[in-house]
């Protein structure tokens, strides 16, 4: 039985590489490996195919530093529902003609099994599967990840999907598959890593150490999809790692988790000693951000001896009562703290970034600026994240509640570039404006990168 993944195409009006990865459509090719199935891959944003040339017939560049890059990208039409944004939208990954020939060298598999990330992504998934049913017309597809988890009805609607995946377990996918008159798999463990071979590039890998988070952030799905905690052995993890590093010569890591630093004398630390130990060096990232409050000195030293690289730390606004509406997670004597250990450990304080939201639900853009000036006064990096509503949260509850939103408002509308100057009072001039004074600051710190 052979089986075709597909990472399908972002259609947004802005998209980067940071470190993104098919995570959850590679584990489960790990899975349909385990149950006797061969497997392989169609990646539409594989920065790396050797096919891909700009209008000139020049190859695109491939990566940037530490594995991040730019995606190829061609304009589209704006969806209808999102016709009234003065913006451009594209389509970020390989041109459709060159997608069609990668499917076109394949043979025809017995199931086409895609994945998806962001619930506002969607046209370009719903794009990737009606190319796949053009190529393979007669073969069942399956749609899984966190779109259809997250709008389950959406996804059902307009997919065009035989089966959508909703709970995100392996039993859900194993029933699936049987559903569809396939041989029944059998059952399988949770500790399943990516199958990074199918990847054309694997110079920078991504890991996740664990699911969940302790916390129950008002504006963050995390504790919706995975509402307990789960780590999996120090031990295997190094091995995971390690295994990269000797394999594929991998350079860089990102780690995925939600929660990395929570329990680090049992978990990140024991993970981290091992790999120095075995005497493996590679570059560690945290795009999801680190949890100030559970970083300590001795954590904060072996993540500078092991190779960590501008860490972020998640602070999302500085006001207090914001903080403690949110969740809790993070007041601002943690953020002083860790930034202090990170200081002491050897990080330069512009190398340490710092997550802050915009647009946050009763939020002002006066009292965004500053939060803004509050990290840049601790000499810290700003980086600004629009906030955005993610169905079945605290925030987008109470956003339906006070008819601020409608309850079945189009995923398309879930898109922090667009969401905060739809709502009206963060418009897109004090959102420029707010970029414009993070970027300015940042500038101003000694050796400090642009993150903004």
């Amino acid at each position: 039985m052979k089986a075709l993944l597909v990472n399908p195409w972002i259609c947004d009006f802005a998209a980067y590489d940071l470190w993104l990865r098919p995570f959850g459509l590679l584990r489960a090719g790990t899975v349909l490996r385990r149950w006797g199935w061969e497997v392989e891959l169609l990646d539409c944003l594989d920065r790396f195919d050797p096919d891909l040339k700009d209008n000139s017939g020049e190859i695109l560049p491939r990566r940037d530093r530490d594995g991040r890059g730019k995606y190829p990208r061609t304009p589209v039409g704006k969806p209808e529902a999102i016709a009234e944004v003065e913006r451009p939208y594209f389509r970020y990954g390989l041109p459709p003609e060159l997608a069609r020939r990668r499917l076109e060298e394949r043979e025809r598999p017995d199931l086409i099994l895609a994945g998806t990330t962001m619930t506002y992504w969607y046209p370009g998934y719903l794009e990737s599967l009606e190319l796949a049913r053009e190529v393979f017309p007669s073969v069942p597809m399956i749609l899984g990840g966190l779109y259809p988890r997250l709008c389950p009805d959406h996804a059902r609607a307009r997919s065009g999907a035989d089966i959508v995946l909703t709970g995100g377990g392996w039993g859900e996918l194993a029933a699936s598959i049987a559903g569809l008159g396939l041989p029944p798999p059998p059952p399988v463990g949770d500790d399943v890593i990516p199958a990074y071979d199918l990847l054309r590039d694997r110079s920078a890998l991504a890991v996740r150490t664990g699911r969940g988070c302790p916390h129950s952030c008002s504006y963050c799905a995390a504790a919706l999809l995975e509402p307990e905690l789960l780590r999996r052995t120090p031990e295997s993890i190094a091995a995971e790692i390690a295994g990269y590093r000797d394999r594929y010569g991998t350079t860089d890591i990102a780690f995925y988790d939600n929660a990395l630093l929570f329990d680090s004398p049992n978990h990140l630390d024991r993970i981290l000693s091992l790999l120095l130990h075995r005497g493996i060096r590679v570059r560690f990232h945290t795009p999801n951000g680190l949890h100030a409050r559970f970083l300590t000195p001795e954590t904060a030293g072996l993540m500078k001896e092991s190779g960590f690289l501008q860490p972020r730390l998640g602070l999302e606004s500085s006001r207090a009562e914001v903080q403690q509406r949110t969740g809790g997670k993070v007041a601002n004597r943690d953020l002083i703290r860790a930034l202090d250990r990170l200081e002491t450990a050897g990080f330069l304080r512009p190398e340490i970034i710092v997550y802050l939201m915009i647009g946050l639900p009763g939020q002002r853009p006066r009292e965004a600026e500053a939060d803004i000036r509050f990290v840049h006064s601790l000499g810290a990096t700003i980086s600004l994240a629009a906030y955005s509503p993610i169905p079945g949260t605290a925030d987008y509850l109470a956003l339906v509640r006070r008819g601020e939103i409608p309850a079945d408002l189009d995923p398309l509308w879930q898109n922090n570039t667009i969401f905060c100057p739809r709502q009206g009072v963060f418009t897109l001039e004090a959102v420029r404006w707010l970029r414009q004074l993070a970027g300015e600051l940042n500038r101003k710190l000694p050796g400090a990168e642009m993150e903004c």
